[in-house]
């Protein structure tokens, strides 16, 4: 149902990601949410596999245009402490 999907709907995050592709630090970032550290590095990590995912898909259609946008905002995201392979450095 597409009323129950809308309701279901948390841009909760939207603020913290837009900052982070903008270049602001995690710990900035981290002000903005009301989550864990874990939960903002799992949801990044999440939309980054998405966003690539998409860009793939834009690919496979032959829409190069759509696949360059998505691949540009893949890389605003994979950045910093956020996709190191450990936090224990």
């Amino acid at each position: 149902d597409e009323e129950e999907f809308i309701n279901k709907l948390n841009p909760g995050l939207m603020q913290a990601v837009f900052a982070w592709c903008k270049g602001a630090k995690f710990v900035e970032v981290q002000k903005l949410t009301g989550t864990f550290e874990g939960t903002t590095i799992r949801t990044l990590r999440r939309l980054e596999e998405l966003v690539r995912q998409l860009a793939n898909a834009a690919k496979s259609i032959g829409n190069h245009e759509l696949q360059s946008k998505f691949e540009r905002g893949s890389e605003l995201l994979k950045r910093d402490i956020v996709f190191c392979s450990s936090l224990y450095l």
